[in-house]
């Protein structure tokens, strides 16, 4: 399941001004920045292949903006609610970048066929997520898009429809607005967040072993795990969350002393798929032959 949100850019005087009194406070207000955080080469997932997550429909990724400016002036509509900013954001750890991107280029042209739209999957936040700016003139009729109350609902129903046909997860009946934190509902006494967290636990332990590993791999997962020996207790949380939760309450086999004996006594082999999820390139290359070697000794 994914959530979603559209809200309004609006280019105005405000902006300039507060620009000048602090711009490393500046929000993205008007088209020409929020099209530039979308495409923030620190934010997409791979730089390698930065080119893969930023998809233009109905224009061309290069040059999103000049195109936009120019439906924008054909129609004579430059003013007032320029475009809309739009994103959806995917449950932690159930989605590869590949996929999300995909979802995200097929919700834009069924939600918006007829206006400009850029798609860009970023994972700074810890969980993979699709960004839209989109032009709010529509390119064929120089209507603008009417984002009230029904085209939220369409926005989120389509995208919960492709998330079902994708196997992820998806909200049955939600209740108003779908925060990030929407997994955490209560169930038989304790969040379901707990098994989330057992389950990703469980998945990445298979294939590490060693702890620092398993560290790495939750992070890459979007889990801060915190067990500094300075705290009574050792705690976990997703990287969206602001609350953590103390790992014994997820179970005794999951304590740090426990998920460090599990991995310890993984063989060696089983790191080829740690490192394909890690490095997947130069580094899984390298250790490809050491991992052949260990193979052949626990045969």
């Amino acid at each position: 399941m994914a959530t979603t949100k559209i809200w309004a850019v609006k280019d105005s005087l405000s902006r300039v001004v507060d620009y000048a009194s602090n711009p490393e406070k500046t929000k993205f207000n008007d088209l020409k920045q929020v099209l530039k955080y979308a495409e923030n080469n620190d934010k997409t997932i791979d730089k390698d292949e930065q080119t893969l997550y930023v998809t233009g429909v109905n224009c061309n990724r290069e040059t999103a903006f000049e195109e936009m400016k120019m439906t924008q002036e054909k129609f004579g509509k430059c003013t007032g609610n320029i475009a809309y900013h739009a994103y959806q954001s995917f449950k932690t750890g159930e989605v590869s970048s590949e996929l999300a991107h995909k979802i995200g280029i097929q919700l834009a042209r069924k939600m918006w066929a007829e206006h400009q739209v850029l798609v860009a999957t970023h994972f700074n936040t810890g969980t993979y997520h699709n960004h839209f700016v989109v032009c709010s003139v529509n390119m064929l009729t120089g209507k603008k898009f009417n984002c009230n109350k029904g085209a939220y609902y369409r926005f989120r129903g389509l995208s919960d429809e492709l998330c079902s046909e994708n196997n992820l997860t998806v909200i049955k009946n939600p209740k108003g607005r779908t925060p990030r934190n929407i997994y955490f509902a209560e169930k038989r006494g304790e969040p379901t967040k707990y098994n989330l967290m057992r389950e990703t636990i469980d998945e990445t332990v298979k294939i590490c072993v060693n702890y620092a590993q398993f560290k790495k791999m939750m992070y890459k997962k979007g889990y801060i795990i915190n067990d500094d020996y300075n705290r009574k207790y050792s705690t976990i949380r997703s990287i969206n969350d602001k609350k953590a939760t103390r790992m014994y309450k997820l179970g005794e086999k999951y304590t740090p002393k426990n998920i460090a004996d599990r991995v310890f006594n993984n063989p060696y082999y089983v790191q080829e798929q740690y490192y394909k999820f890690i490095k997947p390139t130069k580094t899984y290359k390298k250790n490809k032959v050491y991992m052949l070697m260990e193979i052949q000794r626990y045969k």
